[in-house]
């Protein structure tokens, strides 16, 4: 029973690279947010306060978005190993062969 035992590692790995990078990706993508909006800001109107609702969305976006992706990679990946286990069932179920016509008669 270990026919899918190689997408099984192959979504573990994955799994562990992508959480391991997660830290620096996040840093980056949330100091490049963060420049943006300030640059956004200074051409628009430099006189009003930065919005911290502005910053704390741009934040849980990033947050929520990495993890959504790798979740629907992961699914995509392990689409075919749901599918393998119903046709071995189906595969199961006839164990003889239809009567042929000289037994119908």
């Amino acid at each position: 029973m270990r026919e899918h035992s190689g997408t099984s590692i192959a979504i573990g790995g994955i799994s562990t690279f992508a959480f391991t990078l997660w830290g620096g990706v996040f840093a980056v993508m949330l100091w490049g947010g963060i420049t943006v909006y300030a640059i956004v800001k200074w051409i628009g109107s430099p006189q009003d306060h930065p919005s911290a609702t502005t910053l704390l969305v741009m934040m849980v976006g990033l947050v929520s978005v990495y993890p959504v992706l790798l979740a629907l990679g992961i699914y995509l990946i392990s689409k075919p190993m749901r599918y393998a286990r119903k046709s071995a069932k189906k595969d199961g179920e006839q164990l003889t062969l239809p009567p042929s016509q000289d037994e119908r008669a």
